[in-house]
């Protein structure tokens, strides 16, 4: 009697662990919809193309773009480390990587395409594949998707850091821009030492080489006050206001001359996206900015988020990434 029960228990066992194995074989197979987890750095872009070709002046002219730097940082700085290889070569070695641009230039097409595909072979993972007919076909069709491709990565990469956010961020900075402003955001851990003004609030690291800070600050909604024209006195007349230096006529003001402003869409919701380069009236200090506006209709107010950086001497382009993350993880009323 107790060997047919221990006999049936082994049958059971064995059934069991044949499904778990098959269900483990098949999480691996590309489409699945579990699978290994990205293990490239961020913003790593791995280009597969024919190596001799990218060296011909059509293969120039993609390679520049896809190296084409960030706007509105002090120093050039690319949006990617592009890493190229032969499509022969890619194999597993090269599946984890969370970006990846795939160039296939063969007569067989009788014209140029471009398709994306996501979490092919891990996950989260963005792949954009490009086919033309010949080289110049591919070179005109990269310079006419340009700004798609790297919009479509670089959104890729805040959208994992956004995860990131959620998961590890300032309790202190959350609290406090709750409490004042009624919006939720998730800012970077070491952000914990926080200033508040009239409709303003500042938070920063506090770190000596590299301080990264935010600031959220409202106003009344205006569609005169809320546009392009109006943003750099807006912001002007705040910073002045809340963030001064160490002597009376030192305080934050914006770089006119270094400045990107364009109205676009987050999430369904019309923002005024505007980045670049600070500085210190009567003082030395500056770096890059970015800052988002849009109108919180429960409360009739513009509510701006900025994040901008002080790193001399430092790359810049992980720190503001990782702020322009943040300040679209707001959750207005």
């Amino acid at each position: 009697m107790i060997g047919k029960t221990l006999f049936k228990r082994l049958q059971k066992s064995t059934l069991l662990l044949l499904v778990l194995l098959v269900a483990c074989t098949s999480e691996k197979k590309p489409g699945a919809s579990n699978h290994v987890t990205t293990d490239s750095a961020p913003y790593e872009l791995l280009l597969i193309a024919d190596k001799d070709w990218l060296k011909t002046a059509d293969g120039t002219v993609v390679m520049e773009i896809l190296n084409s730097n960030i706007l509105g940082l002090p120093q050039p700085e690319s949006n990617f480390k592009v890493m190229s290889i032969n499509p022969v070569a890619f194999g597993k070695t090269f599946q984890g990587f969370a970006n990846i641009i795939q160039l296939d230039i063969n007569s067989k097409y009788p014209e140029a395409s471009f398709k994306v595909a996501h979490d092919l072979y891990a996950h989260p993972q963005t792949i954009v594949y490009l086919t033309a007919p010949d080289g110049k076909a591919m070179a005109e069709l990269v310079i006419k998707r340009q700004h798609q491709i790297i919009d479509l990565f670089n959104n890729a990469e805040l959208k994992r850091e956004r995860a990131v956010l959620r998961k590890t961020y300032s309790d202190k900075a959350k609290r406090e821009i709750k409490q004042q402003f009624d919006c939720t955001l998730y800012a970077p851990k070491d952000i914990n030492a926080v200033k508040k003004g009239k409709d303003f609030l500042w938070a920063s690291s506090n770190q000596i080489d590299n301080r990264l800070n935010i600031c959220v600050y409202s106003y009344p909604y205006t569609p005169e006050d809320f546009s392009e024209q109006r943003f750099i006195a807006i912001r002007d007349s705040f910073m002045r206001e809340n963030i001064k230096g160490n002597e009376a006529n030192q305080y934050v003001k914006t770089n006119p001359e270094f400045v990107y402003i364009r109205t676009t869409t987050f999430e369904g919701r019309t923002v005024i996206e505007a980045r670049g380069l600070w500085e210190m009236k009567n003082d030395m200090m500056g770096g890059p900015f970015v800052s988002y506006s849009q109108v919180d209709s429960v409360n009739n107010r513009v509510i701006v988020t900025e994040g901008f950086v002080y790193a001399p001497e430092k790359k810049k382009r992980l720190f503001i990434r990782q702020l322009e993350a943040a300040i679209q993880t707001l959750e207005l009323p």
